[in-house]
Formats: structure tokens, sequence, C-alpha cells
């Protein structure tokens, strides 16, 4: 059993209180992590039909912020998805389309039908993300309430980040009931305040019994109703916190929890955990170290100039380090 590693000055606990160090960059339990993860991703093969690798919806897209959904949705992109949606108010629809044209961007969010037309395309979705400049104006998160309800409904895999953190914190009560699973996205302060509203980190299984909580700074931390799966990582990274990091991340996640829930049964991890969860942690711990190894390579090039846009280019070649092809 692999429960547990750490470095001597980078570590990464896994799924037990035990610990124990090691030299190498890669340790046995990192390796084992990163062989379960890569059991879960779909092999490219010459028969597979477009959408077949995975599509994924970003809610989120405003007039002053149309770089995060374009980051969350090309990130997933460039991790392997077929293809992205984005779910965007009218005035930020032109401006995200001229970002990439791999993107399709649906100028929805704030049609007065807005839930109607949007939910359409849910059937589609093998994942959703909800936050990336969202923004804040009560009329958007009153329509991003009613599509949480629908997806709760459909039961489709949904991220949380940014804005829609800050709407989970004053409606707590949101995914209570989900039967399908949640990963909450925080940064320090947005962890905090999901801690002021659960009485502490122990009281986050209030927010519902397929909830992970992945806590993103210097160590990147997940939670989890069920402790077997908890773990912390501080590998890779740089001292350079660039903007648009968090939504790359989200992509990434978005993208690797659709592998990983499709192909639970081929995790061969020794533990009582519940496997949806576990899936779920899996998916957060291959994002992390992805982006966190894109952040290194990028900064190592740019170094303090480093940008989003600069960790973007090294997604392929960090993900075959990680992954294989």
């Amino acid at each position: 059993m692999f429960l547990s590693f750490g470095l001597a000055k980078r570590f990464v606990q896994h799924f037990s209180i035990h610990n124990f160090r090691s030299l190498s960059s890669y340790t046995m339990d990192d390796l084992c992590m990163l062989k379960n993860i890569k059991a879960c991703i779909p092999p490219l093969d010459l028969s597979s039909h477009k959408g077949q690798a995975g599509r994924i919806g970003v809610i989120g897209g405003s007039l002053e912020y149309t770089g995060a959904p374009y980051f969350a949705a090309i990130s997933a992109l460039r991790v392997g998805a077929d293809l992205s949606h984005i779910f965007c108010t009218r005035d930020s629809a032109v401006v995200i389309k001229s970002y990439s044209p791999e993107l399709i961007v649906h100028p929805l969010l704030d049609w007065p039908n807005a839930v109607q037309e949007i939910s359409v395309w849910f059937e589609r979705l093998h994942a959703i993300v909800i936050g990336p400049g969202l923004g804040r104006l009560k009329e958007t998160l009153n329509v991003v309430t009613e599509l949480i309800e629908v997806i709760r409904e459909k039961r489709i895999p949904l991220l949380i980040d940014a804005d829609g953190l800050f709407l989970i914190t004053e409606k707590i009560h949101l995914l209570k009931d989900f039967m399908s699973p949640v990963i909450l996205t925080p940064n320090k302060m947005e962890f905090e305040r999901l801690c002021a509203k659960t009485n502490g980190p122990s009281g986050l299984s209030q927010l519902g019994k397929y909830v992970t909580v992945f806590k993103k700074g210097q160590e990147d931390e997940v939670y989890s109703v069920d402790p077997a799966v908890q773990w912390k990582s501080n590998v890779g990274g740089s001292a350079r916190r660039c903007g648009g990091q968090g939504d790359l991340l989200s992509g990434a996640i978005a993208i690797m929890m659709n592998w990983t829930l499709a192909n639970k049964d081929k995790i061969e991890i020794e533990t009582c955990g519940d496997k949806v969860l576990l899936a779920s942690s899996l998916s957060c711990y291959g994002a992390s170290r992805l982006i966190r190894l894109c952040n290194e390579k990028a900064f190592a090039k740019k170094g303090r100039s480093m940008v989003a846009s600069d960790m973007v280019e090294h997604i392929h070649e960090s993900f075959e380090q990680l992954f294989g092809q």
C-alpha cells in the first residue's frame, strides 16, 4: 500500500497520517497516484469520435472579466477535452470569442430566459465549471442558482470556483443534496469564508455528501467527508503567482474529473474510501501536479514576467512528462 509519502523539502501526504522520506523527484506514492490517473485517461484512438474524450462547460464571463473563462476552457481543451463551451453574458461574448476560435461561446447568461437556454446544453456536457469571470451581479447569481438546481437534477459533475464560491457562501445549502460529485476550489481567503459558514474545516462535511474541497495555495490540500481520500501537496510550482493560474487549474480538474469518474473501476488504490470521492480526489491531484509543473516550466523561461498564457504553452510537455501521451 502506498498510502503516504514525503520529500525532504517538498512533501505530499496521501490518505494516511504516516510519512516517510525519499530523495527521488518522484516518490513511490506519487508514481502510484500518477499511474492510477493515467489509467483513467482515454487513449488516443483512430476509431474515437469528437466529444468522446470529454465535453466541458464553463459558466462565467462578464464585461469586466473575460480572461478567466477563457483560461478555464482552453485549459480543459489543452489537457485533452474534445470540446469546451463557455456560457457568458452578451457584452463579454465577442471578446472571449476573439481569444480563441477553438472555444464554443454562448452569450446567454443575461438573457431573459437564460436558465432554459443554457440548460438545454447540459445533456451534452460531461462536467461543468461555474465561477470564472462570473461577477457578482444579483441577476447573474440568481440565474446561476437556478442552473445549479438543474445540474443537481441531471447529476452532472460540477466544479465551483471564484465568484461561484461567493454564491455558495451566501447560499450554503445549495450543494447539500447533490448526488453527483462537486469540487470547490477556494484560495486561502475563499476557504476562510467557507469555514466561517461551516464552523471550521471539520464542518465542511455540512456542504454535502459528494463535495470535495480543494484548497489552493503554497500547499494544495484536499478536504473530503471521507478522510481516506484527503491529501496535501506542495510539489512543483514557483514563487510567481499570476492571474489566471486558478482558472487553468479549474479547467484541468474538470476534464480529469470526467476521466476519473468514467473510469473509476480502473483505479487500483487500496483504500476503504468511497470510489466516487477517490476519483474526485485523484482528479484534483492530477490537475495540481500538472498546473504546478506548467508554472515551474514557464517560470524557468520567463521568470517574474511569466503570465498565465505562458503556462498554457507548457501544458502539452508537462502532461507528457507526468502521464505520457
